[in-house]
């Protein structure tokens, strides 16, 4: 089985194709086997995995921090022999990716980030709570901008979410984690995001960058992005017209022809 003991952390990842390493992760590995994995896998050696408390990857003990989950691809890298790669990721996935971007950057090649921001704004730090609580308003809505809002944006495309192949998507791997317990750790990880007092770091950079999110997230999902992405010299934004948080689902073909421009232009 494709496992590998990262630094006492067992993780399960899938590695397919040849080529520059490209990793795509966010929570457990099988949104990314769908559409992604069959398009990158011919140019690229494709690895996606689960992410600790996720899949049939270990839940170590203890709290964890967005600089362990940066620190678990490190080890990754390690365990396949790999000294540069490609990272990047949507969601919590994007946040892991821009933490590994600063702490390990001599690892990186380029890196993407996807569908997320810098920091948790009031009422979005206010969501999180609310799904520690279990007390969401509206399952799969995205936090609000503004107070005036009664609910943010769905997370995924309605209609993409009704249809069989989201219905499909939506039965297998273990999401956010494999138990609550799981579940919470991630979400208090995330309330500790922050990468603001790193921006010195971010503007050290240079490796091609792409931002990107889907144009009916949050406002304050564009507003941030477009604040995230001026820190990395000569990054790029891309807004995807019609898409959500989960564009990399929805519209597969649209996130992916976005992705593998910017490979293209950067000659990655």
């Amino acid at each position: 089985m494709p496992r590998i003991d990262a630094d006492g952390v067992e993780l399960f990842y899938e590695s397919l194709g040849e080529g520059t390493p490209l990793i795509l992760h966010g929570h457990d590995h099988t949104p990314w086997l769908f559409f992604q994995a069959p398009i990158f896998s011919q140019t690229y050696r494709f690895i996606t995995f689960d992410r600790r408390g996720t899949g049939r990857s270990a839940s170590p003990a203890g709290e964890w921090t967005v600089a362990d989950f940066a620190r678990d691809i490190r080890n990754l890298l390690d365990a396949l022999h790999i000294d540069r790669a490609i990272v990047g990721g949507s969601s919590l996935g994007g946040i892991v990716s821009a933490q590994f971007a600063v702490d390990y950057p001599e690892r990186l090649l380029g890196f993407i980030v996807g569908h997320t921001g810098p920091y948790f704004w009031d009422l979005a730090r206010e969501w999180v709570e609310e799904l520690m609580r279990g007390a969401q308003p509206t399952l799969g809505a995205q936090p609000r901008s503004y107070a005036w809002e009664v609910e943010g944006p769905p997370t995924t495309n309605p209609l993409f979410a009704a249809s069989p192949i989201g219905r499909l998507m939506a039965s297998v791997g273990t999401g956010l984690g494999r138990d609550a317990e799981s579940i919470r750790k991630m979400h208090r990880a995330l309330l500790n995001w922050d990468q603001r007092p790193r921006y010195a770091d971010l503007h050290a950079l240079r490796v091609p960058a792409l931002f990107i999110a889907g144009a009916n997230e949050p406002q304050k999902t564009l507003e941030l992005m477009m604040e995230w992405h001026a820190q990395v010299p000569n990054a790029e934004l891309v807004i995807l017209r019609d898409c959500y948080h989960a564009a990399h689902r929805e519209n597969a073909p649209l996130w992916n022809a976005a992705v593998q421009s910017f490979l293209s232009r950067n000659r990655l």
